[in-house]
């Protein structure tokens, strides 16, 4: 395919779209994100991603293709994401992402995923729950064998009652040695206030160990 045959498959796609009727153009694909950037006048990089909204009655679906980068090192990057809709019987309860990336200077891959549910509880399940996440990882020089890939996990859990969050707890590791173990209290007993202690292990030491207060409302 020669560039003009290309050329003219870009701008009649353009303008389907421009054409069609605002219910299936509109909704199914989004406008553009297009940016460049440079320093000292001259051209250093640039970033263009194009999503499409792949949603149903139930699920809330986007799809998105992005590159940036130099022109001579792009990186292409592809995330699909999936939501439940909330409806008059239940609040959304699940969410699932995946996604991919590929650098083409370094020759490197990854691989990310995420996963979320919530289960509600008591009398009011939309505003008293317990969250669980996971999200993981995994990035492979491509040229490289036998190597170990490097991988990160988390997992996340998180309490809300009445509505706002009241306590979370945090577990996380890789290859590379350096797990995580996080704990907050968000507003204890209605003090405006949000307590976190984190701690951070590598080579079954640990490294980082902190407590951490943060005032996160205030009445005048």
């Amino acid at each position: 395919m020669g560039f003009r045959t290309l050329a003219s498959l870009i701008v009649a796609t353009a303008a389907t779209a421009v054409l069609a009727s605002p219910a299936t153009a509109g909704d199914v694909v989004r406008k553009p994100d297009l940016a460049v950037w440079g320093a000292d006048g001259r051209f250093q990089g640039y970033s263009a991603a194009q999503t499409l909204d792949l949603s149903t009655d139930a699920e809330k679906a986007t799809f998105t293709a992005k590159v940036a980068g130099a022109v001579d090192n792009p990186t292409y990057n592809f995330d699909l994401n999936l939501n439940q809709k909330p409806d008059e019987h239940a609040a959304a309860n699940r969410a699932l992402g995946v996604g991919a990336s590929w650098n083409a200077g370094a020759r490197e891959a990854a691989i990310r995923s995420s996963l979320a549910r919530s289960f509600g509880f008591g009398m009011l399940p939309k505003t008293n729950y317990v969250r669980l996440s996971m999200d993981m990882n995994a990035t492979q020089p491509v040229y490289v064998r036998g190597r170990t890939p490097v991988t990160r996990a988390n997992v996340r859990s998180e309490l809300t009652l009445d509505g706002r969050p009241v306590a979370s707890i945090a577990l996380g590791g890789g290859t590379q040695g350096d797990e995580g173990f996080d704990v907050s209290l968000t507003r204890p007993f209605d003090i405006p206030a949000e307590f976190t202690v984190s701690l951070r292990a590598a080579d079954e030491r640990v490294q980082d160990g902190r407590l951490m207060v943060k005032l996160v409302r205030t009445t005048w």
